[in-house]
């Protein structure tokens, strides 16, 4: 019984490796959103600065052509499109749910004026906290808690600093977990 039982706690263990293992081939996703992401807040940050006129114009170009290339990305992953547990379609749900709901609150985004990015950085604490809990990742536990803090910080700073704690949010939840993902991928 004390075998079968051992045997039973190494299948699970084998299957959430092997699920991380499969998760790190998202890593691309999370460095291709929050290098955009951050490029777009420091560019707008610099644009409110220097020509406020233009200070939306990043956002305008670097989300874009990060959809093309996730577009790519997508395309790739499904020339090897492997089984998913059910964990992992759970997650994919939730990364589609979070992408919704972002296109929802920054398309209406002049109703909560200046109360925007904190709640965004709250849905990629939130997101990034589950991805992490999911696959026991604690780069992304840690990046989760470093948004929830700079959310808490942002409903009490001017926007152009909520900015520049968006670019650290993002930094922190996608950008070093993503290229921990990608490093351990191809070790």
């Amino acid at each position: 019984m004390e075998n079968q039982n051992q045997q039973h706690l190494d299948l699970i263990a084998q299957v959430i490796k092997s699920a991380q293992r499969r998760y790190q081939d998202d890593s691309p996703y999370y460095i291709l959103w929050g290098c955009s992401i951050f490029t777009a807040c420091i560019a707008q940050f610099i644009l409110l600065h220097f020509a406020p006129s233009y200070n939306g114009l990043a956002w305008g170009i670097s989300i874009p052509a990060a959809i093309i290339i996730q577009m790519f990305i997508i395309q790739k992953q499904m020339k090897k499109e492997k089984i998913k547990t059910h964990v992992e379609s759970l997650l994919a749900s939730m990364w589609i749910a979070f992408g919704v709901t972002i296109f929802i609150i920054l398309s209406f985004s002049f109703k909560l004026e200046h109360n925007t990015y904190p709640i965004v950085l709250c849905l990629y604490a939130f997101s990034t906290f589950v991805s992490g809990s999911a696959f026991k990742i604690k780069a992304f536990l840690f990046g989760s808690i470093a948004c929830w803090v700079f959310a808490i910080i942002s409903f009490f700073v001017a926007f152009e600093i909520q900015l520049l704690l968006l670019a650290a949010g993002v930094l922190f939840a996608f950008i070093i977990p993503g290229i921990a993902l990608r490093k351990n991928n191809l070790e």
